[in-house]
């Protein structure tokens, strides 16, 4: 069904699309406000209140629609944010991220307690247990 997308809109058009329906789910909407730095999953799922599992599967759509990156180091992994590749998304997606970003209900309801975010690791895994 992706072929029959991409022959009829284009690639362009298809880009656009995935990128849409990963930001269209508020749990990645979340997951992606929250990456104004790099954090590990499990900074991500104490700041959510979320399982790893999920959080996991929701940062697998994010890094296929180019809007995430990820890093190992050692039992860690670590997302941030990343520009995607195209001229057009690498001015439109840190303009849209700016515009949500400056709203301060929305910013608000990212995290049930944004101290959950700026944790070390040590507290974090802690709190996980």
């Amino acid at each position: 069904m992706t072929s029959r997308k991409i022959r009829h809109g284009g690639k362009a058009l298809h880009t656009y699309t995935t990128l849409f329906k990963a930001l269209s789910d508020e749990t990645r909407l979340r997951i992606y406000l929250l990456l104004k730095r790099e954090l590990c999953v499990c900074q991500i799922q104490v700041a959510l209140g979320m399982s790893q599992t999920k959080i996991s599967r929701h940062l697998t759509v994010l890094r296929n629609a180019g809007l995430v990156d990820a890093r190992r180091d050692g039992l860690w992994m670590y997302y941030s944010r990343t520009v995607p590749g195209s001229r057009s998304l690498g001015k439109f997606i840190p303009q849209l991220a700016g515009w949500l970003e400056s709203d301060e209900k929305l910013m608000a309801s990212v995290v049930s307690d944004p101290q959950y975010a700026t944790l070390s690791l040590e507290e974090v895994a802690r709190i996980a247990k």
